[in-house]
């Protein structure tokens, strides 16, 4: 459980940052974070939990924050380019109007769909990781 509050405070900070780029360099950010977290997870609980329950562990108490800090980049990025430029990108690729108001209730829609994917992929790929180091380690317990 430390290990992942460890990497929750790392993931949000790197969440932020990197989300400040978009959401899919969130995502990806989101990836390298799982991975890392389950791996020293998976270490630091050698001897009482299975690698891929404590990559499992590790990453569900890492995701939040990092998918706070995430969420909390994008919209500062977001803040900047400001809703009437994102209607205006938008009407021009959709080929029709679409109000400030509009762009930006898509635009927080999106912000959710890729947190929920965010932390999917952080959870997954930690439980994954904890598996591997598990596996690379040596013997588990039964």
């Amino acid at each position: 459980m430390r290990v992942g509050m460890i990497w929750g405070g790392v993931g949000g900070v790197v969440g932020f940052l990197v989300s400040l780029l978009g959401s899919l360099a969130g995502l990806v950010a989101a990836a390298f974070i799982g991975f890392s977290c389950g791996r020293r997870a998976a270490e630091a609980e050698r001897g009482r939990r299975k690698g891929a329950l404590a990559g499992l562990v590790g990453g569900a108490m890492a995701a939040p924050v990092f998918v706070l800090g995430a969420s909390a980049g994008t919209l500062a990025a977001a803040r900047q380019i400001g809703a009437s430029a994102m209607a205006q990108s938008l009407s021009d690729w959709m080929g029709m109007e679409v109000s400030a108001e509009q762009a930006w209730d898509l635009f927080l829609v999106s912000v959710a769909f890729f947190a929920l994917l965010q932390a999917a992929v952080l959870i997954g790929l930690s439980a994954a990781a904890g598996a591997w180091a598990g596996r690379r380690g040596g013997p588990q317990p039964p």
